[in-house]
């Protein structure tokens, strides 16, 4: 003797829709905040990377203009601040360095290098991580003419 058989039921396409949207909405809790930190941090590294590559331009904008038997160190200090016009915000906190120091860094000093170094703390921050200071420095090395 045969059993009647029942076909399974199934389910409607609306209701497993349904049961669906909540998985969908707890996956975006979860993921989220990963997601969050990682856009800030490339947008941060960015600012940063940016501001590195302009302290370095600046710096050897100095030490081209430093460079020159003529020069002083209060020109090239001031070149190196024009140049960081807009790398910069307004007012930030920034150390310019002229090796060999002196009021004419290649004055009677042909053949050698002048090297300028320009420093600079840039405050990194990221939401939902700890914010931290890192400390960008550019480089610029000429030969005196």
């Amino acid at each position: 003797m045969r059993l009647p058989t029942t076909a399974p039921r199934r389910r409607s396409a609306a209701s497993s829709r349904r049961s669906e949207r909540g998985a969908a909405a707890i996956e975006l809790a979860l993921l989220l905040p990963l997601l969050v930190v990682i856009v800030f941090g490339i947008v941060e590294f960015s600012i940063a990377f940016n501001r590195q590559q302009g302290l370095h331009a600046a710096a050897r904008e100095g030490a081209r203009l430093a460079s020159l038997p003529q020069s002083t160190t209060g020109e090239i200090r001031t070149r190196v601040d024009e140049s960081l016009q807009g790398v910069l915000p307004a007012g930030h906190a920034r150390t310019i360095t002229v090796s060999p120091s002196g009021s004419r860094p290649c004055q009677g000093r042909s053949g050698e290098t002048v090297t300028v170094t320009v420093r600079t703390d840039n405050d990194v921050v990221v939401p939902v991580w700890d914010s931290f200071t890192v400390t960008l420095t550019g480089r610029g090395e000429f030969r005196c003419e």
